[in-house]
């Protein structure tokens, strides 16, 4: 029971600080937030981007030794 209670004490700060985060509605939060989301994105995209040439290339030297 003292470790269930414990835990809960010590949950409350960080649900505060994510309530505070994702559900406050003041103008820097937002910002901050959407910048976050931009940089996530080129993050995603770039990823996808080197994924696609290691797929490329390896396509590519798989018909070219078929080819010789």
């Amino acid at each position: 029971m003292y470790k269930l209670i414990t835990i809960l004490v010590a949950a409350i700060p960080v649900i505060v600080f994510l309530k505070t985060v994702l559900f406050g509605k003041s103008k820097v939060m937002r910002e901050a937030s959407a910048a976050f989301r931009k940089q996530v994105d080129y993050l995603f995209w770039g990823l996808m981007l080197l994924v696609s040439c290691a797929l490329l290339y390896s396509i590519g030297t798989l018909i070219y030794s078929f080819w010789r």
